[in-house]
């Protein structure tokens, strides 16, 4: 496997998850959060709101695992990088650019990051 592209993958992936984290809590979970009271009945609730922002954060948590993946793929031998699981992560990346592109009909700032991330992640294994 090519392991620059791995190591491209592994940083896209970190600074999407960071992007994701940091402007999702400026622009949409923390607006969402502090109008709780004026929203749906379900906001009322502080353990749902804590579960809303610990579930928009954890998938930054989960893209940072994915990286640290990537980069031990990147350092072992050959025989022994996991080319299924680099493949896994390349077309899960894909599948989540190709759906926020879809529901946002292109709006949204992270669908060419996520997909850049699993292009680099499939082009390692070329």
């Amino acid at each position: 496997m090519n392991s620059a592209m791995l190591y491209a993958a592994a940083i896209l992936a970190v600074i999407t998850g960071f992007a994701h984290s940091i402007l999702g809590e400026r622009r949409l979970i923390g607006p969402i959060l502090r109008d709780s009271q004026s929203g749906p009945e379900v906001l009322k609730h502080l353990m749902a709101r804590q579960i809303l922002r610990f579930a928009w954060h954890i998938t930054t948590l989960g893209w940072i695992a994915e990286a640290v993946i990537l980069i031990l793929a990147g350092t072992l031998e050959p025989a022994r990088q996991g080319r299924p699981i680099v493949l896994v992560i390349g077309l899960s990346f894909l599948a989540m650019a190709s759906v926020s592109f879809i529901v946002s009909r292109g709006r949204h700032i992270g669908w060419p990051f996520l997909a850049a991330t699993g292009t680099a992640a499939l082009g390692a294994l070329v």
